[in-house]
């Protein structure tokens, strides 16, 4: 394992990206709903609303979509929103920004409840990742590495607890 990506930096980042949506929100009077992706999101989402200028409604999604390190199966929906959206923009807050098949399977079940904007924020992104169609934010860009730590789990589901990303 290596370190990839600081605590220092993530801390730093997270605050940038949380800026360029506070900014590109000022003077909107649209509600505001963050839907984290549970589990991998959760650090990077609570440093990110934390760090959020304006007033965001909260709530989370359950999707699984991978098996093991190397197998991606379909998207499962095992938690839904609580928060009704529509009208709203809305924030998908993930981990990771890879193939982009759970994000898009995550905004194709969430057009349908009529938000007025989908925007997707990742802490990380592959630098092999196809470009999202809709607005997004990234704090980071990586290589086709598996990640580990800062909420992204092992094989075992341990290692979230680790303030920075390493590199299995």
């Amino acid at each position: 394992m290596r370190e990839l990506i600081t605590a220092k930096d993530i801390s730093i980042q997270t605050k940038i990206v949380a800026n360029q949506i506070s900014d590109d929100l000022k003077g909107d009077k649209t509600p505001v709903v963050m839907i984290g992706l549970l589990k991998g999101c959760f650090m990077f989402y609570a440093d990110l609303i934390r760090n959020m200028q304006c007033d965001v409604e909260c709530d989370f999604m359950r999707v699984k979509s991978y098996i093991s390190k190397n197998t991606q199966c379909d998207i499962i929906v095992t938690k839904h929103l609580d928060t009704p959206i529509t009208g709203k923009h809305v924030y998908i807050v993930d981990d990771i920004y890879d193939t982009g098949n759970t994000v898009n399977s995550v905004i194709e079940y969430l057009k349908v409840k009529n938000p007025a904007s989908i925007s997707i924020v990742t802490l990380v992104a592959r630098d092999i990742s196809p470009v999202p169609k809709q607005k997004s934010y990234h704090a980071f860009t990586i290589g086709d590495e598996w990640l580990i730590g800062y909420g992204m789990d092992d094989d075992r589901g341990l290692n979230r607890n680790l303030p920075s990303i390493w590199v299995v």
